[in-house]
């Protein structure tokens, strides 16, 4: 990292509950500041009920499979990222969006930068047990469709379930990196319906930690602060992310899995 990497401020974004489109499109105009401005951002988010994120590799999905989705008022969104399903709705959502040199040089490395912060915030709540996965042990399988299945090298779990689970993508000398952190659970039928793994996932409330999501967003951002060695200035999305945002959800409306459009060259 440059001295003027070092020097220059992160923007900071504190968003509330919103659809998965509009999510993941906020995101990936992100990806594009940071491409285009030079710009690094770490955005904090909520889910506007439940939604599957489906990786951008991830296979289509059959319509019976869709039918259920939607009859139990499940939306589903691909992301920009790879990996498997994730079900939000119950959990809070970080993304970084950066260029490659306000990172730790590499894809391990800079995963290990913001997989050192995520464990940082999660034990300043109270769950001293979390830990982070060997990477040698981060082996996902292939046919999982739960991303929260399998736990991948570097994220974070307590005992053999999940807590945290992360995605990245690297292009044109950018980073977006994006994951999500579980608060409480979900309910029942909602699991159910979206077909994921009921007993892979584990959540700060049945941790006994009770903080809430103001206390994890600001334990996020202590943590990301100090990893990043990082200056956050609190600011809103410029009217051109919130657009590229609003053509992602017209995007969605047409096709909902659809691969998303690549916002960087």
């Amino acid at each position: 990292m440059t001295s003027l990497e070092a020097a220059a401020p992160w923007r900071l974004i504190e968003d509330g509950a919103a659809s998965g489109p509009f999510n993941m499109g906020m995101d990936e105009a992100l990806l594009r500041t940071a491409a285009e401005q030079g710009v690094a951002t770490l955005r904090l988010y909520a889910w506007d009920g439940p939604w599957l994120s489906l990786g951008y590799g991830q296979r289509r999905v059959d319509p019976q499979r869709l039918a259920v989705w939607r009859a139990a008022g499940v939306g589903v969104v691909r992301r920009t990222t790879g990996g498997r399903a994730v079900l939000h709705g119950r959990d809070l959502s970080y993304s970084i969006a950066a260029p490659e040199g306000a990172l730790r040089p590499g894809l391990r490395s800079a995963y290990d930068q913001l997989a050192g912060a995520l464990l940082e915030a999660i034990r300043a709540l109270g769950a001293s047990q979390a830990a982070r996965v060997p990477l040698h042990r981060g082996a996902r399988a292939s046919n999982a469709f739960d991303c929260f299945a399998a736990p991948a090298g570097d994220e974070i779990v307590v005992g053999r379930e999940k807590l945290v689970g992360s995605a990245q993508r690297r292009r044109a000398g950018v980073v977006l990196q994006h994951g999500s952190i579980r608060i409480s659970a979900d309910p029942p039928a909602v699991v159910a319906a979206a077909g994921v793994d009921a007993g892979a996932a584990i959540d700060l409330s049945r941790l006994g930690i009770e903080a809430g999501e103001a206390a994890l967003r600001k334990a996020l951002i202590v943590s990301f602060a100090r990893a990043l060695g990082a200056c956050f200035e609190s600011v809103a999305a410029s009217a051109r992310e919130l657009e590229l945002a609003r053509q992602r959800g017209e995007m969605h409306r047409l096709d909902p899995l659809s691969a998303p459009r690549a916002q960087v060259a």
